[in-house]
């Protein structure tokens, strides 16, 4: 009985360690696309290059195809079109049951910037056995404190409890979007546009709700 036991639960702790370990580094963008990233160890310099934006990596092959990988230590920015990539830590991200503070820095996608900038990280957690689905982490870094905080979300109404109590220092000066926030109004689909208007001292807009499929 006891080493049926142990079996089970070896077995068990070995599902939700494979389950843990398959957490993927998401490419940002399908393929290399024309861009341009800055060092940090210089930020003078903006080097342009066909660019691919992965967690750990920024990968760049140049006009004579070289590639060249770089760390997110290396990089201080990186952008491909319209979309702008930095290197962030101290997030939290879901990895089986549990939630895993990112300790060392990876590539995330900066939605708005200013004081408290928006940024998302998007990822996939899967594993033998287990169906792979995509994830997503927004967090707040407050540039006066140099700290990162990860925005808490329910799963079934994009806002929640605790996603209104994490916010709502952030906005504290805003009694406006404070209101907003208290009454439910903002979840994670008008987040953007919401710390846009903190951001920019300005009146928030709500977004324009995306059309089903098929519908103009």
């Amino acid at each position: 009985m006891f080493k049926r036991i142990t079996c089970c639960l070896v077995l068990s702790m070995s599902c939700l360690t494979s389950y843990a370990q398959m957490q993927k580094a998401l490419l940002f963008g399908p393929k290399a696309e024309p861009g341009f990233y800055v060092l940090s160890d210089n930020r003078l310099v903006r080097y342009p290059g066909n660019i691919k934006v992965y967690a750990h990596e920024l990968v760049v092959k140049d006009d004579q195809g070289k590639q060249i990988k770089y760390t997110p230590d290396e990089v201080y920015s990186a952008q491909i079109g319209t979309t702008h990539y930095i290197a962030a830590n101290g997030f939290k991200t879901k990895s089986g049951f549990w939630s895993v503070k990112q300790e060392k820095p990876l590539f995330v996608e900066v939605v708005d910037s200013g004081k408290i900038s928006l940024y998302r990280y998007r990822y996939t957690v899967g594993g033998p056995n287990y169906s792979t689905r995509e994830l997503e982490t927004y967090m707040l870094y407050d540039a006066a404190l140099d700290s990162t905080t990860t925005l808490p979300v329910s799963a079934y109404t994009g806002k929640g409890k605790r996603f209104r109590e994490t916010l709502a220092p952030f906005v504290a000066a805003r009694p406006d979007l404070l209101t907003l926030l208290n009454n439910g109004s903002i979840s994670i689909d008008e987040l953007p546009a919401f710390m846009h208007a903190l951001n920019a001292n300005q009146t928030f807009v709500r977004p324009k709700p995306i059309p089903p499929f098929g519908v103009d």
